[in-house]
């Protein structure tokens, strides 16, 4: 009976850790998914995504001013935008 009660309290153990680690794990990963979402639209609308943001391009191919989030994200539908003319 003892041994039982010990597999029964490990199951326990393990089920709650598991839960914690999906806790941490699942906004970290939603996260990284945005991101790179974000930088894929970005840079299909002819940007240049550097250090989390979004910039446009110059003439001479230098990097200019940043783009506006709204430009290339659509935040309420997670989704690419398709107006490039910021």
């Amino acid at each position: 009976m003892k041994e039982a009660a010990g597999e029964a309290n490990m199951t326990v153990i393990t089920i709650i850790l598991i839960g914690i680690i999906a806790a941490i794990a699942i906004p970290l990963v939603n996260n990284a998914m945005s991101s790179s979402a974000k930088q894929g639209c970005c840079t299909n609308l002819g940007y240049q995504w550097n250090g989390g943001k979004c910039y446009q391009i110059n003439s001479d191919g230098t990097r200019g001013g940043e783009v506006a989030e709204a430009s290339y994200w659509n935040e309420a539908n997670k989704t690419c935008t398709s107006d490039i003319s910021g």
